[in-house]
């Protein structure tokens, strides 16, 4: 494993810095025999005041050639983005460059394309572009360019998007060092939810009108836009909508991101809170010194009128105090010794334990009553059914209980954990055997500690229903959290929503008015709002089918939105995507040998199934395979149970890909890049380890599947599901109307049979450009590679090869394959 590690790492290091830059700044040789220039570093900043938005580029790239280069430098402005003023600067000293419009601007995009085989800068076709010539770019040297300009980002109603262009082909291009973005919001106007679809954004507020925005990666994979929404308003909580309508008569998607302002009037609520222990004999002594740690955090945490309670439990349940104690001086110091002198003995009695802290609720239904539930085993005393367990405390529940569950270690019962916080809108919290339990709870604490609106709810009114809402209870709202609902509406119009909620024993609603459209534009930037409904509602089916069992009809409903959307579960393992570039080594074949059986054709480097590969397939005597061939191949043998034919064949490529990597690749070089390529392996190796055993278990008893490791995996994989809100690479892509599975660096309709008729197109031929400038949509699936397998209306397959096919085509066999049929 450890050779399997280290060589993974090696390859992916060299690739990543053979690969090319991406188009948010691309510098080209003039010498065509080159590629464009590979990427150092990248920084970004960003000013954005009253939505003018002053962007600063600084971006280096790496001469491996032994002589000066002269070079282009092109930037692709984004899409909408009016640019009013830029300033280009190359080692320090301002340069005169050009700003070409669209039209100019298409003409060397579609040229570049041609001469680099890499169709990803067809996503720019219709934005403007920067350009600039660069000389001498030194040997064995790195060339700085920085580039500044400024335009208004763009609104809609309250809601402001800002796009920085990252995206190219989806080779996942890494920079070979630090990539970062650094955004400053200033407005006349509380800012509100600001919100990432793409990337894992942090925010720092000075205040309600300013907020700063980071995001930092070493070697970062470059394979989407930046792209970054804001709301403003000046009510106390505010409602930021991203709505998605595609299709006119077809209900719409949503998502509303709901903060509160971060100088509204503070109205703290005095809560209980109930700190309860597992002291069994199978807590581990470092686990059981880390659990005294967390829950003297947690005291110190409370407030002068806050009450609290400290239960220990093993066979039986021993209390600090019979009864809720107001957190003074003299209580407070009591408790520390108290927890100072816990020990370790005896079984784990959960339902005496739970009974009793529940038992110390008072009747007060205002005051927040919060049990910390921590536990590292399974019920082996008094009642050990967990239904019975989760049954009998939903029937002491109220409104005003939250149950915060900790799995400590892997032999717990996961959904038992799970249901219970559930059921109290409340989380449940892992933790696996080298992570501390101290810093789980204080990450948690701190987002938990203030409270300001408890039993949300959302309401319209007009014609808008909203349907198919995740999370259904919608959890309490904090100080300083942003939650973010996904749903479904249906109608269109004007609509006011409402958000109701309690604070203490005060009932709060805040209005907001809003407007539904028919339908939304493709281009509105808001598409990724379906697919997160989509994944979110296939980890709230998951978590049916872990505590219930399963059914056909949830099977069913899982598989068809798995497929369409790309989302790995128990029944769709084959969508698991490596997080990075997978690195694979294509085989050779002796002249007259027998050819690669079709799972083993793999496609030089992958990235992570997101793209197109540069590599072709192995053919006879290593000469390139056909891509009509190897989808011939691949769809052979489908039986239609979703696990053969394409389906099968892509499980087989991947791991096909790991294992010539391993056998192929022996140097070890940068330390760092292992140790980043290792972790993204094994998180692709657990994932497509949880999903595979959980699809067996689920055939065998409830036992296989919420208790012990593969219970925790499970639910942690569901809960990532549930809620999710950032996109992710998928091994599928909707494309013009259509469905295609990655197979090794082929993207094949998943509509396409072994005997499908077929028209083959030479990838960044004059037929190829033709089909482009007749039908502009069908750059998105030119956007996916140069081996590319797509059904037309007509039903004829259009493939695109890179070594074979038609070099001109015309007009009217361009139109028979858009003549729907």
């Amino acid at each position: 494993m450890r050779f399997l590690r280290s060589t993974l790492a090696v390859l992916a290091t060299v690739l990543a810095g053979a690969s090319s830059a991406s188009a948010s700044g691309i510098l080209i040789p003039e010498d065509k025999k080159l590629p464009p220039l590979a990427m150092v570093n990248h920084k970004v900043t960003v000013a954005i005041d009253e939505q003018v938005a002053i962007t600063t580029v600084e971006q280096s790239f790496r001469n491996h050639t032994d002589r000066n280069l002269e070079a282009t430098y092109l930037f692709p402005v984004p899409k909408g983005a009016t640019v009013d003023k830029f300033t280009m600067w190359v080692d320090g000293k301002e340069m005169g460059g050009e700003l070409l419009d669209a039209k100019h601007a298409h003409k060397v995009y579609t040229d570049i394309v041609r001469r680099t085989q890499d169709p990803g800068l067809l996503e720019y076709l219709g934005n403007s572009l920067l350009r600039l010539s660069v000389f001498p770019v030194p040997p064995r040297g790195d060339q700085k360019i920085k580039i500044s300009y400024k335009f208004v980002a763009q609104k809609d109603g309250n809601v402001v998007e800002y796009i920085y262009p990252l995206k190219t082909d989806g080779k996942a291009n890494r920079t070979l060092e630090a990539f970062s973005v650094n955004l400053t919001i200033k407005s006349r106007h509380a800012v509100q939810n600001v919100y990432s679809p793409t990337h894992a954004i942090t925010t720092t507020r000075k205040g309600d009108r300013e907020v700063n925005v980071a995001f930092e990666r070493n070697q970062a994979i470059l394979d989407k836009d930046f792209q970054l929404f804001y709301g403003f308003g000046d009510k106390d909580i505010g409602l930021t909508p991203l709505l998605y309508k595609p299709i006119t008569g077809e209900d719409g998607y949503f998502m509303f991101l709901v903060s509160p302002q971060v100088e509204a009037e503070k109205k703290r609520v005095p809560r209980d809170l109930v700190l309860v222990l597992d002291t069994s004999s199978s807590m581990s002594d470092i686990k059981m010194q880390q659990a005294k740690k967390a829950l003297k955090f947690c005291l110190t945490q409370l407030k002068p009128e806050d009450r609290f309670a400290i239960l220990k439990f093993s066979t039986s349940v021993v209390p600090f105090r019979d009864k809720l104690v107001e957190a003074n001086k003299d209580y407070l110091e009591a408790a520390n010794k108290w927890v100072d002198g816990l020990k370790t003995s005896g079984g784990t009695a959960i339902w005496p334990a739970l009974d009793d802290a529940l038992g110390m609720r008072s009747d007060d239904p205002s005051r927040p009553f919060t049990m910390v539930f921590f536990t590292d085993g399974q019920p082996t005393v008094d009642e050990t059914n967990p239904d019975k367990i989760v049954k009998n405390v939903m029937g002491k529940n109220s409104g005003n209980t939250r149950i915060f569950t900790f799995g400590v270690g892997d032999d717990v019962n996961a959904a038992m954990l799970d249901q219970l916080a559930d059921a109290t809108r409340a989380v449940t919290t892992y933790v696996r055997e080298a992570e501390d339990i101290e810093a789980k709870v204080a990450s948690l604490y701190g987002k938990i500690s203030n409270p300001v609106l408890t039993d949300v709810k959302l309401a319209t009114t007009g014609g808008i229903q909203l349907h198919e809402i995740y999370p259904p209870k919608l959890p309490d709202l904090f100080q300083g959290t942003q939650l973010v609902v996904i749903g479904r509406y249906t109608g269109n119009g004007h609509s006011a929503i409402k958000l109701t909620g309690t604070v203490g024993k005060e009932k709060q609603e805040f209005v907001y008015e809003l407007n539904f459209p028919p339908k939304t534009e493709s281009d509105t930037g808001k598409d990724f709002v379906e697919p997160l409904w989509a994944r979110r509602k296939v980890g709230y089916i998951l978590d049916q089918i872990r505590v219930n069992g399963e059914k056909k009809e949830l099977i069913d409903e899982v598989v068809a939105l798995a497929k369409r959307y790309g989302i790995a579960t128990p029944y769709t393992s084959h969508l698991v995507v490596p997080d990075g570039p997978m690195p694979v080594v294509p085989p050779t074949v002796r002249p007259g040998g027998p050819l690669p059986r079709p799972g083993t054709l793999p496609a030089a480097p992958i990235a992570g199934g997101f793209g197109g590969a540069s590599g072709i397939p192995a053919g006879p005597g290593g000469a390139p395979q056909r891509v009509e061939d190897f989808a011939k191949n691949q769809a052979a043998g489908d039986k239609g149970d979703g696990k053969s034919g394409l389906a099968g064949n892509r499980g087989i490529m991947t791991e096909q890909q790991v294992k010539e990597a391993v056998d192929k690749v022996k140097a070890e070089k940068d330390p760092t890049a292992r140790a980043k390529m290792t972790e993204e392996l094994m998180r692709y190796q657990a994932q497509k380890k949880t999903w595979d055993d959980a699809d067996r278990a689920l055939k065998g008893g409830k036992s296989g599947y919420q208790t012990g490791q593969l219970g925790v995996d499970l639910s942690c994989a569901a809960n990532g599901l549930r809620n999710q809100d950032r996109v992710s690479l998928t091994a599928n892509r909707q494309v013009y109307g259509r469905n295609c599975l990655e197979i090794g660096g082929v993207w094949i309709d998943d509509g396409y049979k072994a005997d499908t008729k077929s028209v083959t197109v030479k990838a960044q031929s004059d037929a190829y450009f033709r089909i482009l400038e007749k039908h502009p949509q069908i750059k998105d699936v030119y956007r996916l590679g140069n081996h590319v397998v797509w059904m037309t209306p007509s039903g004829t397959a259009l493939v695109v090869d890179p070594n074979d096919g038609k070099d001109k085509m015309e007009d009217a066999d361009i139109e028979a394959l858009f003549v729907k049929k």
